[in-house]
């Protein structure tokens, strides 16, 4: 804050340049100095002088209301930076796949909130594979999902997980029953994609339906993967997803099978800018994905079931 305004303050609650003085660790003919620089730019007198100290004039009143205001500003000002320095950032923006915000973001975001209380979220699902450009303009902070082709150097890569995508299908499909599924028979089947990425969609017509490659073959294209669990729920259709999505799968009364000889795997993790691996909310994200597994988790399920019937209610 203003030196001057400072020693303004200082007389003007403590009523005495001596008081003053002590109060904010000046001589008195320094506050003296700064009482009479801030008078003579202002163009008024702000105290009458006194044998028993100083009183505020009707200008000085006024200023003193603004002054306070411009304390309190200031204040809180190196309250917010504080609180920002030590998360690293007011906000932290968030992409995600399926398989991490349907398995852990929640929990992600409760771990964070608690440690930093005023650091806001934003989270974004609609399944689209970033670029390095999003993510160093600073649009998003963190992408958590199958890594991009093509990312540069400036982004950092915490791989968690291989994802291995199977075919989602109604639980009472005759071909439901297999171990694995023979891509030859989904030829007549409506195929539904939530993930907007051209190489699992070419995974899934080479693997799937071979041949195909000339002939798309999906059908609907969403980024909500509710919406596709209820293509397949009621109808002809199936659906490609991560294998370890099986307990939100079958939470819907779905069935996941693996497919002959197994799709492409794919790495999938954490992508950060290198220069915001410094934060704090960054390295308590980090720290989260040391032991994380995904997988099958019975309570969870009920609850995932619970609100995908809700859904299909509405």
């Amino acid at each position: 804050m203003d030196k001057n305004i400072n020693a303004f303050l200082a007389v003007a609650r403590s009523k005495t340049l001596t008081d003053a003085a002590k109060l904010i660790g000046l001589t008195q003919p320094s506050v003296t100095k700064r009482i009479a620089n801030l008078e003579e730019t202002l163009g008024a007198a702000l105290f009458e002088r006194h044998r028993r100290g100083m009183t505020l004039t009707a200008a000085g009143q006024a200023f003193f209301q603004r002054a306070k205001r411009v304390e309190a500003e200031l204040r809180q000002g190196r309250e917010e930076v504080e609180i920002v320095s030590s998360a690293g950032l007011s906000v932290l923006r968030v992409s995600s796949g399926p398989l991490f915000h349907l398995d852990c973001v929640a929990e992600l975001f409760k771990i964070l909130k608690s440690k930093y209380p005023n650091l806001l979220f934003e989270l974004a699902t609609d399944v689209k594979l970033p670029t390095s450009e999003l993510i160093n303009e600073g649009t998003i902070d963190v992408y958590l999902g199958m890594t991009p082709e093509n990312l540069d150097d400036d982004i950092y890569i915490k791989y968690v997980t291989d994802v291995e995508h199977g075919i989602v299908l109604k639980a009472d499909d005759p071909h439901a029953q297999q171990a694995r599924i023979d891509p030859s028979v989904l030829k007549g089947y409506n195929w539904v994609i939530f993930a907007v990425d051209p190489e699992t969609e070419r995974s899934i017509q080479e693997y799937c339906v071979p041949g195909s490659l000339d002939h798309p073959i999906i059908d609907v294209r969403t980024t909500s993967f509710t919406t596709g669990l209820q293509l397949v729920q009621g109808g002809d259709f199936v659906m490609s997803a991560p294998l370890q999505l099986a307990w939100v799968i079958e939470a819907a009364g779905l069935i996941i099978k693996p497919v002959i000889k197994g799709m492409p795997r794919r790495h999938a993790g954490v992508h950060v800018r290198k220069s915001a691996l410094g934060y704090g909310v960054i390295k308590e994200l980090l720290a989260f994905f040391e032991d994380f597994e995904f997988g099958y988790q019975t309570e969870r399920m009920a609850q995932v079931k619970t609100d995908i019937q809700v859904l299909s209610n509405e």
